[in-house]
């Protein structure tokens, strides 16, 4: 269960700095925000998509066989890293 919660915190983290650089990106001037972007690139694009899926199988195939319940994997959380992930999946890289 711990390692599930780690999950959904950690590509919370990382799906935060991914909106972060898709907004930096459609303000149409990123050097600008160079010193930003830098640093949340590699979070953003790079390690979220993939550990935004890996946790979302994994919270998803735990609460199937019952070793976790719902309320305790931060619901909120787990809601918006599904909505977020649907925002990667549609938005061009």
């Amino acid at each position: 269960m711990r390692l599930v919660r780690f999950l959904i915190k950690l590509s919370f983290i990382c799906n935060i700095c991914f909106l972060l650089g898709y907004g930096v990106r459609m303000m149409g001037d990123p050097e600008a925000w160079s010193f930003l972007t830098k640093h949340i690139t590699i979070l953003g694009w790079l390690v979220a998509a993939p550990l935004n899926i890996i946790t979302i199988l994994t919270a998803i195939v735990m609460l199937l066989l019952k070793k976790v319940h719902f309320a305790e994997i931060h619901p909120y959380v787990f809601v918006l890293n599904v909505l977020i992930l649907l925002i990667q999946l549609v938005s061009p890289i």
